[in-house]
């Protein structure tokens, strides 16, 4: 792999934590940035490859303070807001917008410190969107127009570093199953399995290759090391591994 430093932001569990194992495992030095310090150190394990960084990566001044900080040639934003998985008259508008004001307002600070500061030539910026964002999530509120606003940032962000002569290669991985054994995929399977009454089980059997945060972490990992399909911006992700959206 030719990345030499990789920042990850909500690497501490789930595919962000995968991700960050699999990165420092071939041997790229990880930042991994999270909220809560145990998860961090959990992830770390006393690996000479993994540093962690305790912040709220949404917070104003987070993107640029660590961008400035950690000069590296790879960015994932992984990290977000579980969504409450309910009807959307069962809201108010603060659990409706969460998404919004945390994995969107934080695609955008990255996007804009990666262009300002900028991001060294030949960076790649990758934002790890949802199924959600081409298809709808009617149970979770706003969670599908911020993930669909964050594949928009990509392309945005793409036009400028064109525009600009940056070099910056922004990407957008949007799976397109639930992520088994995640703490969202959980509560999503169960709150669309009870919606349509049936069990979990049947629901995530839509999937014929399911799709876990192991398999998710491997596959990125795997997609990086190759040479992304030219002039293609955005790629889907199943079970079976990474391609570019038709």
């Amino acid at each position: 792999m030719d990345y030499q430093q990789a920042l990850v932001i909500g690497g501490s569990s789930g595919v962000g934590r995968e991700l960050t194992l699999n990165l420092a495992g071939k041997g790229v030095h990880t930042i991994v940035v999270a909220r809560g310090e145990a998860g961090l150190a959990q992830v770390a394990n006393g690996s000479a490859n993994i540093e962690t960084v305790a912040i709220d990566a949404a917070a104003n001044g987070a993107a640029r303070e660590l961008l400035g900080k950690y000069k590296s040639d790879l960015l994932v934003l992984v990290g977000g807001q579980r969504p409450k998985m309910t009807a959307v008259h069962e809201m108010d508008w603060d659990e409706f917008s969460a998404t919004w004001n945390s994995d969107t307002k934080m695609a955008f600070e990255f996007t804009k410190a990666a262009l300002t500061l900028p991001l060294a030539e030949g960076a790649t910026i990758v934002s790890f969107s949802s199924g959600a964002s081409l298809a709808g999530s009617p149970l979770s509120g706003g969670y599908a127009g911020a993930k669909r606003m964050q594949n928009f940032l990509v392309n945005y962000g793409q036009r400028e570093a064109d525009r600009l002569a940056l070099g910056l290669n922004f990407l957008s991985i949007i799976p397109k199953q639930l992520i088994a054994g995640t703490d969202i995929g959980k509560e999503a399977s169960a709150a669309y399995a009870a919606s349509a009454g049936i069990d979990v089980e049947k629901f995530m059997g839509q999937w014929e290759t399911p799709l876990t945060a192991e398999l998710a972490g491997a596959h990125l990992v795997d997609f990086l090391a190759g040479t992304p399909e030219a002039g293609a911006h955005a790629f889907v992700l199943t079970g079976v591994g990474a391609e570019a959206m038709p």
